[in-house]
């Protein structure tokens, strides 16, 4: 699930450069089927969180490998605020899906060996999503006048919480478990995009843009050939 994620990720900002470049005319992230994907991509990642940390603590809470975690992660949502401070400052990001999955780790860990609970809580969330009427933006339309209005990437707690909760229920199911014996049938490539998700999460879009941006200096520094 979380490779699948990342490949859709790195195809979505793709296109996403091809039209802030000029090469192609949609309405991404918010038309028709880009609104969507994004939805897809970001319940895959979120759905993987949760079951993740099933994974990594059912065994019991590790103090240090929870820090450690969490320090990693909330190191690279600042930088990722910080770097589109400087390249998208109208855009600017203060709470994409790498805060929310530090904020998420912290909550939701105590919940790994109570997937009872953690399923009456996702369905509770999407039910009060669903009945309840409230900004797009919550919690942060309190403070939206300090902060980005159209941040280019934002996670709420309220209702994407629900997706990790998921993961945690459904994690404690056989059908998501693998013996070790049959651990060598996951194809290789699969694992590695799913064990650097973080890395390629950091690097594919500055990448992609740089790349982009050489593009256009090197067209721009072209002489004109007149007949």
């Amino acid at each position: 699930m979380r490779a699948t994620a990342i490949i859709l990720m790195v195809a979505f900002h793709f296109v996403w450069d091809l039209n802030y470049f000029g090469y192609i005319r949609t309405d991404i992230p918010n038309g028709f089927f880009w609104k969507e994907l994004r939805a897809i991509i970001v319940s895959l990642f979120l759905f993987s969180v949760g079951a993740s940390l099933v994974y990594s603590y059912q065994g019991g809470i590790s103090a240090k490998k929870l820090a450690w975690r969490t320090v990693k992660i909330s190191s690279a949502a600042l930088l990722v605020t910080l770097s589109s401070l400087f390249t998208l400052p109208e855009h600017w990001i203060y709470f994409g899906i790498l805060h929310f999955i530090a904020v998420a780790t912290l909550l939701l860990v105590w919940l790994v060996g109570k997937p009872k609970l953690a399923l009456l809580l996702s369905l509770f969330i999407f039910s009060a999503y669903i009945a309840i009427e409230i900004p797009w933006n919550w919690p942060f339309s309190y403070i939206e006048q300090y902060i980005s209005k159209h941040p280019s990437d934002l996670v709420t707690l309220f209702p994407w919480l629900a997706l990790p909760l998921l993961g945690i229920w459904a994690a404690n199911f056989r059908i998501f478990r693998l013996a070790p014996a049959n651990q060598h049938a996951i194809n290789p490539y699969l694992t590695l995009l799913s064990q650097h998700s973080l890395l390629i999460y950091l690097l594919h879009q500055p990448l992609l843009f740089a790349g982009f941006s050489a593009i256009e200096w090197i067209n721009c520094k072209r002489p004109v050939i007149s007949t």
